[in-house]
């Protein structure tokens, strides 16, 4: 649910063309942390 907006497949190849590969493969690092990062503190706050 969190990296569903951030995720779309038109989404990332827009992203892909306007940032470039580089900071393309940073973009979706930083997605896949900070949803782990959330999902983790979901989990120990419930």
């Amino acid at each position: 649910m969190i990296t569903g907006p951030a995720t779309k497949i038109t989404n990332l190849g827009a992203l892909k063309i306007v940032l470039g590969i580089k900071h393309f493969a940073m973009y979706l690092g930083f997605v896949m942390v900070f949803a782990l990062l959330s999902g983790f503190i979901v989990n120990l706050i419930s």
